[in-house]
């Protein structure tokens, strides 16, 4: 009997720890809740794929008092997520040839500039919000084919954020109180979008390329992430939602790492930021280590997970952290799993990685939710069972928030525990330099803040960083 009961602990174990294949064919080595209500799939409905004259017509999701998120006791984990997908989707909608988020939405640049795209989309940033210093490169091959090319990033706002930055810009340059309890209205929509030389990458044809204008070079471009940041009824702190391309870099293999030692990361195949003949560590995945290649992505869709001993096995778990692991991790599977099954097109290359808000329940105002978001500051991303983050609490893009996927400073990824996690508030939250406000999650009325007051861009990045970094280590004392 005590056989049997070995043999089965063991069969259970290796269940959970299986490796499977999700709907964009990579392996998943992580934990599958199945035949429980904490497994209740979240599905795309079918009306985000009606098609007219062959254009996808996706409608806008609801986000206002008449949405789902207007009512904090029944709204669910699966609504912010199926507000991401279809807010993507309905940004991606062809209009005039073009998808809808070039030809409606405003770009600007990190100091909240207009630009104008009249020849193709302005690139000149390289820099991640977590340095100057961290920029992404494609691999450097020995036989130079295909060259090694540059990550850059635009910004984009729509009409009603860009309008509600000019008016309150001044107003915070001048005096920062006036703009401690205001908040970007509901429906102000930011993107955050990374591209690359579309010449460089093996197979462009599976991504969506347009014309770029690269330090004033005209090139072909593809589009590598986005982030999609949207305010919605209930929520001034923002819905930060993030997509990628397939397949961008390898996995962190979690059945290889141990509670006591990284697994390197090796690949079979090549990948647009990935040489097959590498090997790498968390170095890889560092801020500030000078490597600008041969990266890899952690945690899937941003839920953190970890190794530990059950008896005499080595088993992986969701992190304990303000969010049901399982259960989030089981909503981003199966909708995008919707998606794919119904998505036609370039975009089904795409898929979502996660998102992260703040649980605003009790807080029923807008003025009362705004004074929450100052009284959390700089402890808003704080992700400690309890806390206040919903949602993945380790969000992430490969391409944007490549060098911060398990903190600012790892020695390791097996020693990251939840204080050390580092997620999109923990980078954009509501103070700025003794100065409290929820405009100031947003980095691009930062920037214009500064340009106001005469700063030079590379003034501003640095002030930035610096703040981000003066946070984390404050944070850290902290906790």
């Amino acid at each position: 009997m005590k056989t049997t009961k070995k043999v089965l602990l063991l069969i259970t174990l290796i269940s959970f720890c299986s490796c499977k294949k999700d709907a964009k064919g990579e392996n998943d080595n992580y934990t599958t809740v199945k035949n429980s209500a904490a497994a209740s799939e979240c599905l795309a409905p079918a009306n985000w794929f009606t098609m007219v004259n062959n254009t996808r017509q996706t409608p806008p999701p609801n986000e206002g008092p008449t949405s789902v998120f207007a009512n904090n006791a029944t709204v669910t984990n699966c609504d912010f997520h199926q507000w991401s997908w279809q807010k993507f989707l309905w940004l991606t909608n062809e209009v005039n040839g073009m998808p809808s988020f070039m030809t409606t939405l405003i770009q600007v640049n990190a100091d909240g500039q207009r630009l104008n795209p009249g020849n193709g989309i302005v690139l000149t940033d390289t820099a991640q919000a977590s340095s100057a210093s961290d920029i992404l490169k494609t691999p450097n091959y020995p036989s130079g084919v295909p060259r090694s090319a540059t990550v850059y990033y635009s910004i984009f706002m729509d009409k009603l954020m860009y309008t509600t930055m000019l008016k309150y810009g001044p107003i915070a340059k001048n005096d920062p109180s006036k703009v401690k309890d205001i908040t970007f209205p509901v429906g102000s929509l930011e993107l955050k979008t990374s591209w690359v030389d579309a010449s460089v990458l093996k197979d462009p044809s599976s991504y969506f390329t347009t014309q770029g204008v690269i330090n004033g070079v005209k090139t072909r471009v593809a589009l590598l992430g986005m982030h999609v940041v949207g305010v919605v009824e209930n929520h001034p702190e923002f819905v930060w939602a993030t997509f990628e391309h397939e397949n961008l870099a390898p996995a962190y293999d979690w059945s290889k790492a141990t509670p006591t030692t990284d697994a390197p990361v090796t690949s079979t195949v090549d990948y647009p930021f990935f040489n097959k003949s590498s090997t790498a560590t968390v170095t890889n995945i560092t801020s500030g280590n000078g490597l600008y290649t041969d990266v890899f992505s952690v945690y899937k869709y941003g839920v953190p997970v970890e190794k530990a001993m059950k008896g005499s096995f080595n088993v992986q778990l969701f992190m304990k952290t303000s969010q049901n692991g399982s259960q989030n991790l089981n909503n981003i599977r199966t909708i995008n799993q919707s998606v794919k099954s119904q998505l036609k097109g370039i975009w089904n290359n795409y898929f979502y990685n996660g998102s992260i808000w703040i649980n605003t329940a009790g807080y029923n105002t807008t003025q009362q939710q705004a004074a929450l978001l100052d009284s959390l500051s700089y402890d808003l991303s704080n992700s400690n069972p309890g806390k206040l983050t919903r949602g993945s609490v380790a969000a992430y893009n490969i391409t944007m928030e490549t060098y911060v996927q398990v903190g600012f400073a790892p020695k390791s990824i097996h020693q990251v525990t939840v204080d050390s996690l580092v997620n999109c508030f923990s980078c954009h939250n509501a103070s700025h330099r003794s100065k409290l406000s929820p405009l100031y999650i947003s980095h691009v009325f930062n920037g214009y803040v500064g340009s106001l007051k005469g700063l030079t861009r590379k003034q501003i990045k640095q002030e930035s960083v610096k703040e981000i970094m003066d946070d984390y280590n404050l944070r850290q004392k902290l906790r």
